[in-house]
């Protein structure tokens, strides 16, 4: 059954069509989805498993290293070059992935079942290059608001407070309350950063469909969001946090059993050598490395397939239900707009025409 955009979309709905979606998308969305994730998870795999090589390296060359501290960091490199090289990958295909889903929900939601090769290459060209734009501007923008919220908290309270901190010669309970307030800031500071960073998800989070439905370019689709947002942004923010929460909550309970059980032998190394007071030997931490590098790999990918998969047509539902609620759709209401199907949402024209296969 095709989800529909509802005249009134409570959070119920949301969660009703996201997951109504999947039985529609999965046989394309999963192989792109695969695709997009594998690469990057599998670099990742590495760059952790190149850690054991930096661990043997220390653990034979411990005199010589105690001379030279520097030497250290000498093993580091691989892992570096695959983490710079995960994260690119990781980014470049999770924007192909969200345009990819965007504009497969968009056709099904209108009933329509265009050809995989025609649906890869109208994401290609050019609503990955727009969302990957769009998922780096983001991405900074948050990056610099939440650093700026926490220096404007935390900087002016240490440096009125660290005179007088500097100034105690003996320990005391001056310095212990210096500790509990600096503490208490810094938490205060997170919360309002969180805040700060939900607000500009809310504000941005229907720029990838708007750009992927309406053929607008990255930051067109960017103004899109903030329009369609505005005067909506509790309700927007409710749907948004309780259907990440729902997702979250369902993979928690997918991944967990399959990361135990790829971690636990590591784990079992580690504490069977760790019994007793003992010294870990350089083969149980590398035991526990590859452990951990194998159990970060496999739900790197299942998280990345099912969040990048579910998000996205979520993300898609709501700019359809904000578009409706905007009375944009022709002949519906601004308010109680009923769409009763895929010809009553071509009708209206919820989302852009797109050619269909015969």
């Amino acid at each position: 059954m095709i989800p529909k955009v509802r005249g009134s979309h409570t959070l119920g709905d949301f969660l009703n069509d996201t997951f109504s979606l999947v039985p529609l998308i999965w046989k394309r969305a999963l192989p792109v989805s695969l695709l997009s994730i594998v690469p990057g998870a599998a670099l990742w795999t590495l760059a952790m498993r190149s850690l054991g090589s930096w661990i043997r390296t220390l653990a034979g060359e411990g005199s010589s290293i105690g001379r030279d501290p520097s030497q250290a960091l000498s093993g580091l490199g691989p892992a570096l070059v695959f983490g710079i090289l995960a994260s690119i990958l990781l980014f470049v295909g999770q924007a192909y992935q969200k345009a990819f889903v965007c504009a497969q929900s968009g056709a099904a939601l209108e009933g329509r079942e265009p050809s995989f090769a025609k649906l890869a290459s109208a994401t290609l060209r050019p609503a990955w290059l727009r969302v990957a734009v769009q998922e780096a501007v983001i991405g900074i923008l948050a990056g610099y608001l939440v650093f700026a919220v926490i220096g404007a908290i935390l900087f002016p309270f240490i440096a009125g407070k660290l005179s007088d901190f500097v100034g105690q010669r003996k320990a005391g309970s001056s310095q212990i309350a210096f500790f509990v307030q600096l503490l208490a800031m810094y938490f205060a500071s997170l919360i309002v950063a969180l805040a700060v960073d939900w607000w500009l998800k809310v504000k941005t989070c229907v720029s990838s469909p708007a750009a992927v439905l309406e053929n607008r370019n990255s930051f067109a689709g960017l103004g899109r969001s903030l329009v369609l947002v505005r005067g909506r942004g509790w309700r927007v923010f409710g749907a948004m946090f309780i259907v990440s929460l729902v997702i979250s909550f369902g993979l928690g309970i997918l991944t967990g059993p399959i990361t135990f059980g790829v971690a636990m032998p590591g784990y079992f190394a580690f504490l069977r050598d760790s019994i007793g007071g003992k010294t870990p030997s350089a083969e149980s931490l590398l035991s526990l490395v590859s452990s951990l590098s194998w159990a970060f790999g496999v739900t790197l990918l299942i998280s990345g397939t099912v969040k990048g998969t579910l998000w996205p047509a979520f993300l898609t539902l709501l700019h359809a239900d904000l578009r409706a609620r905007s009375g944009e759709l022709r002949g519906a209401s601004s308010r109680r707009p009923r769409l009763s199907g895929a010809r009553r949402l071509r009708a209206l024209g919820a989302l852009p025409p797109v050619r269909e296969d015969r």
